[in-house]
């Protein structure tokens, strides 16, 4: 009865080790974070964009549906409303791919915007081929002719053009804030077979962006920034 009553204590002993351990890594600080970095309190006048990236019909009605597009296009609508009001410029980008190709053909439908994400006359709009934004248009030149130096980010994927942009706008000297519920990206499997649901790569890629590159925020803390 002893030696079991020692081994049952050494089994529990060794759950409560394992326990802790996880809490630990549950707790871990983001590099942000341990850097010093702090979440934006306000968005800076004048200063601030919106990127609005690839609402493009490819991700409704064509070979990359995205169950979480349409609530993701609602979200970003709202931002678009907010930028309005605070004289916030919008980007529109549109990915766009030779004729004939696969996905975003120039010479398809599905490289269009989405019916209900159409700019308007007062918003820019950039045409690239390349997953970051960055990468195959001018949009650095024009942000900074402008003056911008904040971006708040929304879009699809969220695992791909978003983050992408996040990416590549930081080095360049941008805040970033990229809006959680106004992007959204789809399930996927890989070449070795192990699928990927769209939830775990849609938290796993925000998780990234916040790691290291800028803020993750919802719609609503967003629009509750104060811009002055």
């Amino acid at each position: 009865m002893q030696r079991f009553t020692r081994r049952f204590l050494s089994a529990c002993a060794f759950s409560g080790v394992l326990a802790s351990t996880g809490a630990v890594a549950d707790s871990q600080p983001t590099l942000r974070a341990m850097s010093g970095a702090t979440p934006l309190s306000q968005l800076p006048a004048g200063k601030t964009a919106l990127l609005v990236i690839d609402f493009q019909n490819e991700y409704f009605s064509g070979r990359l549906p995205i169950p979480d597009g349409v609530a993701a296009l609602a979200k970003t609508r709202e931002l678009i409303t907010f930028a309005d009001r605070h004289h916030i410029p919008v980007y529109h980008v549109q990915h766009v791919a030779p004729a004939g190709s696969p996905v975003f053909a120039s010479n398809g439908d599905t490289v269009k915007f989405h019916r209900d994400m159409q700019p308007r006359a007062q918003d820019v709009v950039l045409q690239k081929n390349t997953v970051s934004v960055f990468a195959s248009t001018d949009l650095n030149q024009r942000l900074k002719t402008t003056g911008i130096d904040t971006l708040i980010v929304s879009g699809l994927m969220t695992h791909a053009c978003v983050a992408g942009a996040a990416r590549d706008a930081v080095p360049l000297g941008y805040s970033v804030i990229v809006a959680a519920d106004a992007s959204a990206t789809r399930a996927i499997t890989r070449a070795n077979g192990a699928a990927i649901d769209k939830d775990s790569l849609h938290k796993a890629a925000l998780a990234e962006i916040e790691d290291t590159f800028g803020d993750v925020l919802s719609t609503g803390q967003i629009v509750r920034l104060p811009v002055r």
